[in-house]
């Protein structure tokens, strides 16, 4: 072991909390502070902490709506666990999809922006970035969030993301689903369910898979205006914003 890897690992909270508050200061200085929040930051897995700040400020000015919260892709169950510590002092209901198999097979409409494992297709990302949902039951067994304020529908979204066995008003959703194909579904299901002020944030928006960008275009250009789309601060991530308009606007 490195004789510095003992003063990084003991630095890096400190770190953490340190972006944490100026972000807060800077960016979010609505949001609200939470117990507990630097720590799961700092545990984070794939999801920056600029990215997760931003989730935050979305995820709690749409609480304001009530309704529940859904997080779509869940991986290892990082971003679940903050997710689940934000809404615990709250009536909301975390909804957790995935496949738990792994990425589905890309459909024609992903094509491969960013070679990010160095596979050389897209076809070959099939099965790619499984992980186990035991992974996160115990993550959120270490916040103490219990069992029953969440529900964990593993398979691919086309199986598990049915109506009159989901959300039924869903006040923040985050998408990290990475193909066309489950976002275009998972979008369609939320803009039926989504609160007057919903907020859904996308995450690899223009990124690796093509799939995700012309999901989100096709869905803005039959919504009518119902919603207001923005990107965060470059430094920030690869990810979109999308918050329900309370009076639509006609695109132009």
């Amino acid at each position: 072991m490195s004789p510095l890897e003992p003063n990084t690992v003991l630095k890096y909270p400190p770190l953490v909390r340190e972006l944490h508050d100026a972000l807060r200061t800077l960016l979010f200085p609505q949001l609200p502070e939470i117990p507990g929040r630097p720590e799961l930051l700092a545990k984070l897995l794939g999801t920056g902490i600029s990215e997760a700040m931003y989730l935050l400020n979305e995820l709690h000015a749409g609480l304001k709506d009530g309704g529940d919260v859904c997080e779509f892709g869940v991986a290892q169950g990082a971003t679940s666990a903050l997710l689940a510590n934000e809404i615990r002092a709250t009536g909301s209901h975390l909804w957790l999809y995935d496949s738990f198999r792994g990425l589905p097979k890309p459909s024609p409409k992903d094509e491969l922006k960013d070679d990010i494992f160095a596979l050389g297709s897209m076809a070959r990302y099939e099965g790619e970035m499984r992980c186990e949902q035991a992974e996160v039951e115990t993550r959120l067994a270490q916040i103490g969030f219990s069992p029953e304020r969440f529900t964990i529908k593993s398979g691919f979204v086309h199986e598990t993301l049915r109506e009159g066995d989901g959300p039924a008003r869903v006040c923040f959703a985050y998408i990290d689903f990475d193909f066309y194909e489950p976002i275009a579904q998972t979008l369609g299901y939320l803009d039926r369910h989504l609160t007057p002020n919903g907020r859904i944030v996308v995450d690899d928006y223009d990124y690796f898979s093509t799939g995700v960008k012309t999901a989100l275009d096709e869905f803005l250009g039959r919504s009518g205006g119902r919603y207001e789309f923005t990107l965060p601060a470059d430094f920030a991530g690869k990810f979109c914003l999308l918050r329900r308009r309370q009076d639509p606007k006609p695109e132009d």
